[in-house]
């Protein structure tokens, strides 16, 4: 599960310092966007939704098993 929160803190610094670019450039070039760093951005933060769901789900599952592991101690 550390890993999972890792792999999700990390995503989202990556997803912040493209926000940060994205918005410098766009300053620099007196609002022009830049299609590549927007299109990368968009992949980060779809990545970053799938990750946050895969973490819950696992988190949910990880709950039950030791739920059931804990009934079966007694």
């Amino acid at each position: 599960m550390a890993r999972l929160d890792e792999a999700s803190t990390r995503l989202q610094r990556a997803i912040d310092n493209l926000e940060k670019v994205v918005s410098a450039r766009a300053s620099a070039s007196g609002g022009q966007d830049d299609k590549a760093l927007r299109d990368a951005l968009s992949a980060a933060q779809r990545e970053n939704v799938a990750l946050q769901q895969l973490t819950s789900t696992v988190s949910a599952r990880l709950d039950s098993a030791i739920l059931r592991l804990r009934r079966l101690a007694g």
